[in-house]
């Protein structure tokens, strides 16, 4: 699965990687260890402004979550079950995003030790997260919450070899094929035939 990300780089440098705006980057704060579980807004790339950058929360609310409460359970999304699960149906076929990350953290088991790795890319800057997102409003106070969740599937060989315990990696989108993937005209065929794991040859990985 994927809950912990790296995010190190600057708003400039996210603008002009992905061409495109960044809405609210006096907001977005650099951060070298984050945890979903604490819900933060990372930068999402999405054509909901148009095809722009946007802060939204980790841990997607669907349209009729009652509380946030739900938030702590769609951190990730499969991308075998995502058409079918009620949090995740409604956002697959029209709301993706790509979360840009300059690494995830995971965790090789050996008996009962954990062995953390951060996994980041070779040689580009950023490995480009499959994501889904919904705007969610709070009934308490009638304000709007973007969120997330990162897509993920089975593990290539190099995370099969570290996250050897459930074999799971985030979905990694081809910088060839982003524009595809947050295309929300795309139809489910063209979807699914982006939802494979990537090849490794491009990933690198230590302990920390």
């Amino acid at each position: 699965m994927c809950y912990y990300t790296s995010v190190k780089t600057t708003a400039k440098q996210l603008k002009e990687a992905f061409n495109a705006p960044f809405v609210d980057e006096e907001s977005f704060v650099p951060k070298e260890d984050i945890n979903g579980f604490a819900h933060p807004l990372l930068p999402v790339l999405c054509v909901d402004n148009g095809r722009s950058l946007n802060l939204y929360q980790w841990g997607l609310l669907p349209f009729w979550a009652k509380d946030r409460s739900i938030a702590k359970n769609t951190l990730n999304a499969k991308s075998e079950t995502i058409f079918e699960l009620p949090s995740f149906r409604n956002s697959i076929p029209k709301y993706r995003c790509i979360i840009p990350v300059t690494g995830f953290y995971e965790w090789k088991h050996i008996g009962k030790e954990k062995i953390k790795h951060f996994i980041h890319p070779k040689e580009q800057p950023f490995f480009n997260l499959a994501g889904i997102y919904s705007l969610w409003k709070d009934p308490a106070t009638n304000d709007t919450i973007k969120t997330f969740s990162i897509v993920t599937a089975e593990a290539n060989e190099l995370m099969a070899e570290i996250h050897n315990t459930k074999k799971r990696m985030p979905l990694i989108i081809d910088n060839r094929n982003i524009d595809a993937w947050i295309d929300p005209t795309l139809n489910k065929e063209g979807i699914i035939s982006l939802m494979q794991p990537c090849d490794d040859s491009q990933m690198q990985a230590e302990i920390v």
